[in-house]
């Protein structure tokens, strides 16, 4: 058998972390390359941009549980809506 086929979890959490570790490489060495012109002073900072959309992504995160606080309906709520037999509700 392939050893792709018996350890999927730990090959593509290795690549995962290969293409992690390449993108941050590539995004620092771009930065001081200067291959970029930004609009504004922090956005020079290594790795704004990765921190940028991690904390983006948590904050979205964070906010769709919250929201998800106030639209729970009750497990039955469909059930109890139905429509009568006679078709009058």
């Amino acid at each position: 058998m392939h050893w792709l086929r018996i350890y999927p979890k730990r090959t593509l959490w290795r690549l995962y972390w290969g293409v992690l570790v390449l993108s941050l490489i590539l995004d620092a060495l771009a930065l001081y390359a200067h291959a970029f012109h930004y609009h504004f002073k922090f956005q020079y900072t290594l790795e704004f941009f990765a921190l940028f959309g991690f904390f983006g992504c948590m904050l979205l995160i964070l906010i769709a549980k919250g929201i998800g606080l106030f639209i729970v309906k009750e497990e039955d709520y469909y059930q109890r809506r139905a429509p009568q037999e006679n078709g009058v509700q």
